[in-house]
């Protein structure tokens, strides 16, 4: 990679060409500048004509804060181009992502070209301003992860892969030089804003992102990957002191969720654990450039409510003392930050808004290419914000010709906003910010003090470092840290620190069982899960001994671990029963419990169907995976479809003869999206986008998921089927139902144009288009055979969804087994079905494939009986 670094002076001459100076703004929205003025602010709530972008000064004057707080520019274009998220290293260089092939049109064109980039600014003369650059890595298609290890090294996702890329600066010139996969996960495909983000260093020493269910750890120079319980969420994932993450899916308009626990553990959601009105949001920018449409608008045209949500992180710095511990979650198309309280009581956790009386947002804007998409905590102990700055937010799939977005992309001209970006800092008039750290220069040793820092950068990052570092000399230091210093969170960090470094020391872990500090005996009975096995129970024993004394906080972890890991079935119910009968009326005791009977339920029913069928079993246990990580977000995990307001986000899949039925119409669905009513509803998700990027098994595993769940039952879907709906279709737009009934769901009706032929028996056929299912039958006439055949020409060429044979009234005599094969012209025959079910009414799934002929032959006979049939349906049109 070329090197190219940009010191100062270049920075300032820019700054100078559009009048950028470092600023502050106060509650009041006054803007105050170090150098004594400053442009006027641009106000557009009432503007109709397009939308100019603004200088990084003049939108810094639109922001609105509550309480006092202020914002300060750290750096902007062209520094920054595109920033999608920020995070600090060991020594608080900031790696920035920068996408820079995203929506650059309206129709995204070239978004798949890897000319992206990661970038590493550098604040020199600690002045709170980043005066220096370097492109750390470029040629990336679209990274959207990051995770600082040692000096110079970092972990890279990009979008459509599963793999994890490691990138080194191996000569210290800030540019990577060395780049090799630490992880080989394989591609990844669906919509870019439906894949994966995170890559976070959580307490317990793996790293998590969201949609999947895959946590991942560092060994050596290699990442291995584990399996855990829940995977969800959509753009950013927060973690909080103790280790809970917080989730959130801004197409489900879900800000916050799965926090209450350890999410390794699955997904147990608290009731009320948001207070009501929680969802609801006030901004001050008033263009309607939202994918619900009319429906999410107030009648000023402001949004309602969360549908972008991104970058969310819980503040956990020491300069801002009345927002620690706060959830903060940028909602970029509302254009406002959204600060929410979370108070941890009774064993469970209530996220509120402090400002919803007053019908305020913490940081609101009333710039339209404000687009706040990522938060974190700095090591100077303030709050960080991205602001990818740019008109559209949304991805092409919702701003394809004819959407709503379009319409009003195209008025506003917001698709002329480009190529911008800007990150600010939060803070409060006054406050000195914390030194700039230099954990790379630190010896494993030194590195232990920093556990008890006040500011949670400086613990984490200093855990981190000393497990990959993996020095066992200062295991005696952690183990004094974790049994005797005054601060919990030493000790916290001190026991997860020697987790990391393989030091599992059960009378340490025993002594911290009973800590003054809640926190510390929950982390201690999390670690102690990895002495059990079936080969050792013994501390199981210690977790029932303790659970007299419990507070509820141990209680529940202690259930949780016991489901957790491999206990006697003996001793698991043990614990049960007496955390049940002490805490059997605390709310997160019962959200436990009902969360881990459930599991169980399910493990036993999907052990229960691989025993009858293998292969569905594993189909459908993939396809539960994905449809939790994404599809759920919007359809509901109970297939119900997710509420929004007085609608649903999506249809029901309950029971839904659409899902049962046509394959054709389902797969065209997730392969080319849906939009419009459906039935006469409008769903408040608008559309449903292409699932096309994702490969064939992943696609077909999702559909036979939702195909034999929710109250349906269906045939498996494959991989080749899926291959060949790809083949059989070029289209690759949205369809409305209308068009995909036409094209793919009418039963056609034009049978007395139908010319029957047979091997075997040129008589009878009327019965078999005569719309009746009784005795009336075709008869072969003769023993069924192999080879004997019934073949259909149609009047002209058609494209076939559906073939459907029934012989019902005389299932005795139904084929045992058949293909189906199509022919253009009667001479050149592709099969395109084999139907070995022994079912009366056949029902095969024929793709849209095109036929003029349609021919039935037997691969199996019956040396008795000969075969009947008693009516033939097809699906599907004509061919134009």
């Amino acid at each position: 990679m070329k090197k190219i670094v940009f010191t100062i002076s270049l920075v300032l001459a820019i700054s100078a060409q559009i009048g950028c100076q470092n600023q502050q703004i106060t509650d009041s929205g006054s803007a105050q500048t170090h150098t004594g003025g400053h442009s006027a602010a641009y106000h557009q709530k009432h503007e109709r004509g397009p939308i100019k972008g603004l200088t990084p000064q003049d939108s810094l004057a639109t922001m609105q804060l509550q309480d006092g707080y202020i914002m300060e520019l750290v750096a902007h274009e062209p520094m920054v181009e595109e920033p999608v998220l920020a995070t600090f290293d060991g020594n608080g260089r900031m790696y920035v992502a920068e996408m820079l092939t995203y929506m650059q049109d309206l129709d995204g064109k070239g978004q798949m070209q890897a000319t992206s980039r990661i970038k590493r600014l550098i604040d020199s003369d600690n002045d709170g301003t980043m005066d220096k650059y370097t492109i750390f890595a470029d040629g990336l298609l679209l990274p959207r992860m990051i995770l600082p290890l040692e000096d110079g090294r970092i972990l890279v996702r990009e979008t459509n892969t599963f793999d994890i890329l490691l990138l080194e600066d191996t000569d210290g010139d800030g540019v990577a030089d060395k780049k090799s996969i630490a992880f080989k996960g394989g591609k990844r495909g669906g919509n870019l804003e439906h894949q994966p983000s995170g890559l976070i260093w959580g307490i317990d020493n793996w790293i998590y992102v969201t949609y999947t269910n895959r946590r991942y750890k560092i060994q050596g120079d290699k990442v291995i990957a584990e399996n855990m319980r829940f995977g969800g969420g959509q753009w950013g994932l927060g973690q909080d002191a103790e280790g809970r993450l917080y989730y959130s899916a801004a197409g489900a308009e879900e800000p916050v969720f799965s926090f209450q626990f350890p999410t390794v553990y699955g997904g147990i959601p608290v009731k009320g654990e948001t207070t009501d009105g929680f969802n609801e949001i006030f901004p001050i920018e008033h263009i309607p450039d939202v994918q619900g449409g009319l429906p999410r608008l107030r009648d000023d045209n402001t949004l309602d409510r969360f549908t972008g949500i991104a970058g969310q992180s819980i503040y956990l710095g020491d300069k801002l003392p009345e927002l620690y511990g706060n959830y903060i979650a940028p909602e970029p198309v509302g254009h406002l930050i959204r600060r929410a309280e979370i108070t941890r009581h009774d064993g469970y956790s209530v996220i509120s808004h402090p400002y919803q009386s007053q019908k305020k947002e913490f940081i609101a804007s009333t710039d339209s290419a404000f687009r706040p998409v990522w938060s974190e905590t700095g090591p100077d102990g303030t709050l960080y914000l991205v602001d990818m700055y740019r008109g559209i937010i949304q991805e092409g799939n919702w701003t394809k010709p004819g959407s709503y977005l379009r319409q009003i992309i195209e008025k506003f001209g917001l698709d002329d906003i480009t190529g911008r970006g800007r990150i600010y800092r939060v803070t409060k008039p006054g406050v000195e910010r914390g030194e700039q750290p230099r954990l790379y220069q630190k010896s494993p040793a030194e590195l232990v003090s920093y556990l008890s820092h006040p500011n949670q950068w400086w613990r984490l990052n200093a855990q981190k470092l000393m497990v990959l570092a993996g020095d066992h000399s200062i295991v005696p230091d952690l183990k004094t840290m974790a049994r005797t210093h005054n601060e919990p969170l030493a000790r916290l960090h001190a026991l997860w620190t020697l987790e990391g470094l393989g030091i599992i020391d059960q009378s340490l872990l025993e002594q911290a069982f009973n800590d003054a500090s809640s926190v510390v005996r929950v982390a201690a009975v999390r670690i102690s899960e990895q002495l059990v096995n079936n080969n050792n129970q013994q501390m199981i024993d210690h977790w029932l001994k303790l659970l007299p004394k419990a507070d509820v906080e141990l209680a529940q972890q202690i259930l949780l671990s016991a489901f957790y890991v491999a206990a006697d079935e003996n001793k698991r119910a043990q614990i049960r029963t007496k955390v049940l009968a002490r805490y059997a009326n605390k709310k997160g005791v019962k959200a436990i419990d009902t969360a881990m009977q459930y599991q169980i339920k399910e493990q036993q029913a999907k052990a229960k169907l691989a025993q009858g069928n293998k292969a569905l079993a594993e189909a459908l246990e993939r396809g539960q995976q994905h449809f939790n990580s994404l599809c759920a977000n919007c359809h509901g995990k109970d297939g119900l479809g997710t509420p929004a307001g007085n609608s649903l986000l999506a249809p029901s899949f309950k029971n839904n003869p659409r899902v049962q039925g046509n394959l054709a119409l389902l797969g065209r669905i997730a392969l080319d999206g849906l939009t419009g009513p459906i039935e006469g509803e409008n769903y408040a998700g608008v559309i449903m986008a292409s699932l096309a990027s994702n490969d064939d098994l992943w696609l077909a595993d999702v559909l036979t998921y939702i195909r034999n769940n929710f109250g349906n039952q269906a045939s498996m879907v494959t991989a080749e089927q899926i291959a060949e709906l790809r083949k059989n279709d070029q289209r690759r737009s949205p369809w409305t139902l209308p068009e995909l009934e036409q094209k793919y769901g009418h039963k056609l009706t034009n049978k007395a144009q139908w010319q029957f032929s047979a091997s075997h028996n040129p008589t009878g056929f009327k019965n078999l288009v005569d719309g009746k299912t009784g005795w009336g039958k075709w008869d072969s006439g003769e023993l069924q055979k192999i080879g004997m055949w019934l073949q259909i020409k149609l009047p002209q060429k058609y494209y076939i969804s559906q073939v459907e044979m029934d012989c019902r009234k005389w299932n005795w005599r139904c084929a045992r087994s058949f293909d189906i094969e199509f022919s253009d012209d009667g001479k050149t025959w592709e099969r395109v079905a084999q139907d070995i079910s022994p079912s009366p009414r056949r029902v095969n799934q024929t793709l849209g494939k095109t036929a003029q002929y349609i021919r039935f032959v037997l691969t199996n006979g019956s040396p008795k009986q000969t075969w009947s049939i008693t009516e033939i349906d097809l699906y599907g049109s004509p061919v134009q």
